[in-house]
């Protein structure tokens, strides 16, 4: 979610640059909601990565002739494609660091002509400033960091009326965003717990639970646990209707997951937190922390970065502990952490 997010600044670039321009734009189905309304864009390709129905994308984009074939972020399987667009210029961004050296198998298979196409990075940046940097190479001056989601006045109306039935008024509740991409991004259940009843306890705040749908046993039990009437959850409910509610919430609280970039997005306060391994709270591998996929330009008020582990030292929980104890954390984020940071917002 958060990458495909990352590619709206430059898709406006593009677009105030050359008001005249059509893009369409290949992206996973489930993230296409986050682009309707989105008048920057002619539009939206859904796109898979089994061979049998990237035959239908093909179908789909062989008739059209681009200028320009930009691939903001992709794994291997898009190369099945590459050589079958009708266009002259098909670039790709590639720093040659840690992570991103899987860019690599970009090139692997391609038509002689593609190989220089892949611009290469001299050192890691955030993730929104190596598209950016793809466009400067077609000559596209950027325009702001900013990432965009348009919500229409039906989504909001849809997600106060939603809030309503349970007895919530807008802007008077905590989003606490269960999710997390990846196992270590999950903020343990036990922590959620005590931050509840914490948020419960000192405030006439209430909470609302979101996550995606492979997130709602955890929510389940969380909501079980504390078992409170100024607490509801997000089942059932589309990822467009909770960037609306999300919208009307007077904080968001989430791991680094795809919400969190939708907290940025919106500009609604966000309280960030972010996993790291080793014994100075910062990720040995820090292209998964803030300074790369963490907020951007963003103005200081509306943001929280807290860091460190998010479980214990020595307990099974901690996945990495089990195979490599040297990952172990030093300093766990624990519930009290996060309700001093909510503090200043509340």
């Amino acid at each position: 979610m958060g990458d495909t997010l990352w590619g709206t600044p430059s898709i406006r670039a593009i677009k105030k640059k050359i008001p005249q321009v059509e893009i369409d734009l290949l992206l996973q189905p489930q993230w296409q909601s986050l682009f309707h309304n989105n008048k920057n864009i002619r539009s939206l390709i859904p796109y898979y990565p089994q061979w049998y129905y990237q035959l239908k994308v093909l179908s789909k984009v062989i008739t059209t002739h681009y200028d320009h074939v930009l691939i903001f972020h992709a794994n291997k399987d898009i190369r099945r494609i590459l050589p079958f667009l009708r266009s002259p210029s098909i670039l790709s961004h590639q720093a040659t660091h840690g992570y991103w050296r899987s860019r690599e198998k970009l090139s692997i298979n391609h038509p002689d002509n593609l190989k220089n196409k892949i611009i290469k990075l001299k050192k890691p940046v955030h993730g929104i400033l190596r598209r950016i940097e793809l466009i400067k190479n077609i000559n596209i001056p950027s325009n702001g960091t900013h990432m965009d989601i348009f919500l229409e006045e039906k989504d909001n109306n849809e997600a106060i009326k939603f809030l309503g039935i349970n007895n919530i008024r807008p802007k008077n509740f905590i989003y606490l965003n269960i999710g997390g991409s990846i196992i270590q991004k999950q903020w343990p259940v036990d922590k959620f717990i005590s931050l509840s009843k914490t948020i419960l306890r000192e405030t006439s705040l209430s909470i609302v639970l979101g996550g995606g749908p492979e997130d709602m046993a955890r929510v389940e039990f969380i909501q079980n646990q504390l078992g409170h009437n100024r607490i509801t959850s997000t089942k059932n409910r589309s990822l467009k209707k909770n960037c609306a509610l999300i919208n009307q919430s007077k904080v968001l609280i989430t791991p680094d997951s795809g919400p969190m970039h939708v907290g940025f997005a919106l500009k609604v306060p966000t309280i960030a937190l972010f996993w790291t391994t080793d014994n100075k709270g910062i990720a040995r591998n820090d292209l998964n922390g803030p300074n790369y996929c963490g907020p951007l330009e963003i103005d200081k008020s509306l943001y929280s970065v807290i860091r460190g582990g998010f479980v214990d030292i020595g307990t099974k929980k901690n996945w990495m502990a089990w195979n490599n104890p040297e990952h172990l954390f030093s300093k766990t984020i624990v519930a009290e952490d996060v309700w001093q940071e909510l503090i200043k917002y509340i």
